[in-house]
């Protein structure tokens, strides 16, 4: 398995993981709604069950946003690139990048990777580079050394 694979699938896993962490607290969150209605309840008790309605309503918005952009990923054209894009795993002097997806740092063999979408701001700097350019973003300067 080559290092391009090895990052998609590290990254795929890691979302995985946060979806299935959404899912959890939904589903917590979700059963802190259902009230016992026969138990004796106190207003307290309601103002507690319209809180978690809430909480779980904005994590099912969370958990669907994160789902469409695990599938988007999944469904990019992976094949090897000669130039940043959509799919591109690009290796630079401090930062690597995998396009495609917003994922958390992580680091893999002694380097540290981000999953970068193509709405970030830093994307259209990048954008269209080759092995060898150099872009100046925020004050930091990026060297790319490999564009798989």
């Amino acid at each position: 398995m080559d290092l391009k694979e090895q990052i998609r699938n590290r990254i795929i896993e890691n979302e995985m993981k946060e979806l299935n962490g959404l899912r959890e607290m939904h589903r917590t969150h979700t059963e802190s709604a259902d009230l016992d209605e026969d138990s004796s309840l106190e207003l307290d008790d309601f103002a507690q069950q319209d809180q978690s309605r809430e909480s779980a309503r904005s994590l099912e918005s969370r958990i669907n946003s994160a789902k469409t952009a695990l599938d988007s990923f999944i469904n990019i054209d992976f094949s090897p690139k000669s130039q940043v894009e959509p799919g591109a795993l690009v290796l630079t002097d401090s930062l690597n990048f995998y396009i495609g997806i917003s994922a958390s740092q992580f680091q893999y063999e002694g380097k540290t990777f981000i999953g970068l979408q193509t709405d970030a701001p830093i994307y259209a700097a990048l954008e269209g580079k080759k092995v060898g350019d150099e872009l100046d973003f925020n004050g930091k300067k990026y060297k790319i050394l490999e564009v798989f």
